[in-house]
């Protein structure tokens, strides 16, 4: 499993924002719905009994208080009981479902204070009060029944609170913050999971020599690339190729060749005709290799296709030429899984590959250079860039 650093998680959140935005509504919308909209329409009657005495006449005594504690919970076990509601419903006048009374209620018993506070819900004000009232004057009423023990009065007789939005917009808002969580965990495992390259330390994490970072800073990723090359290696052929087929590496080539040129014998091979500064007159085919002077290199620019010359035996004798006459001999090619590129192999000693393909992941990455180097050419290092 990757590592990843607050960096990355940054970049990534602003990859992914709308991984994040999009839970972040949905659960805002679904509590929104639910709390402000939903139970906006509804009306809360709230009521409160309290035990007293083992009868009204009674004076308050430790052992009362004790024996109301229990009685308390025995009281409990009556709110639970489907003919209490059967009758509220029977009293109501109208066909209304015990279990819908008993599922809109809500209540809690202290046992402590002996104190039992109810809370209903319905659409209806004058019905919600009307209901709770029957509730709780039935209990009163199975207390007396079921115990023989009239000691249950009102602490607060049933009211009607208008509907609240507050708690629907704080309950909306702590929805869109997890919502907005859930995105952001969504994230991290994605990013933990995902296979793919992010820059250049996920290259050297698999063990592949990184020769630059073109996203950091250009110029030095040509000069370390110079470097490498020059402590690396020794008259050799080197194929520069890139890992996505909709970016040149040209650019890079050229600049790499310029640089190289001030200390070493050098020949530049534009394989693919990109430079657009020399003109068709000068360029190459399968009978005649020329070898021109540009911008203080010798270079060699092929036509735009130039497969049939890649495999020819005029240019394998020109390979050969070049290799005893310089020090190094750059060849510019197509992507790495190109004809061109793998024709190439027949003349390399080395590849360098430009990983401009934010879409390859590690492993792919891994099985295109052991493909390379299968067929006996060394990939002497990867240049990261965007």
């Amino acid at each position: 499993m990757r590592k990843i650093t607050t960096e990355h998680l940054l970049k990534q959140a602003k990859r992914n924002i709308l991984l994040i935005i999009i839970p972040a509504l949905l659960v805002f919308g679904l509590v929104l719905s639910k709390t402000l909209i939903k139970d906006s329409k509804n009306f809360e009657a709230t009521s409160m009994l309290m035990v007293t005495g083992e009868s009204k006449d009674d004076a308050i005594s430790y052992n009362n208080i004790i024996l109301n504690e229990k009685l308390a919970n025995i009281y409990s076990n009556f709110l639970e009981s489907t003919d209490l509601y059967e009758a509220v419903s029977k009293k109501l006048g109208q066909d209304y479902n015990p279990e819908d009374i008993k599922s809109n209620l809500d209540y809690e018993v202290n046992p402590q204070g002996g104190v039992i506070s109810f809370t209903y819900i319905d659409t209806n004000k004058d019905r919600a009060s009307d209901t709770l009232t029957l509730i709780t004057e039935e209990f009163r009423t199975y207390a007396l029944n079921f115990l023989n023990m009239d000691n249950i009065e009102y602490l607060q007789k049933t009211k009607v609170d208008a509907p609240s939005k507050i708690k629907g917009i704080i309950f909306s808002i702590l929805g869109l913050v997890a919502g907005a969580l859930l995105g952001i965990l969504i994230t991290i495992i994605k990013e933990i999971l995902s296979d793919k390259i992010r820059d250049a330390k996920d290259i050297e994490d698999l063990g592949i020599r990184v020769l630059g970072d073109l996203t950091k800073d250009s110029k030095a990723a040509i000069y370390k690339t110079k470097a490498s090359i020059d402590y690396l290696t020794e008259n050799s052929v080197i194929g520069i190729t890139s890992l996505n087929p909709k970016k040149s590496t040209y650019d890079f080539t050229e600049k790499l060749a310029l640089a190289m040129s001030t200390s070493f014998g050098l020949c530049l091979i534009d394989s693919l005709a990109e430079n657009k500064v020399v003109d068709k007159k000068y360029e190459s085919s399968e009978e005649d290799i020329k070898l021109i002077r540009y911008k203080g290199v010798d270079f060699i620019k092929l036509r735009e296709k130039s497969l049939d010359i890649l495999d020819s035996y005029v240019f394998e004798d020109k390979i050969y030429e070049l290799r005893y006459t310089y020090n190094y001999v750059l060849i510019n090619e197509s992507n790495i899984d190109s004809l061109e590129a793998t024709i190439g192999l027949r003349y390399e000693d080395y590849k360098i590959i430009v990983a401009n393909d934010p879409h390859i992941g590690r492993e792919e990455l891994v099985r295109k250079i052991n493909s390379i180097e299968d067929m006996g050419c060394e990939v002497l290092g990867v240049i990261y860039d965007k």
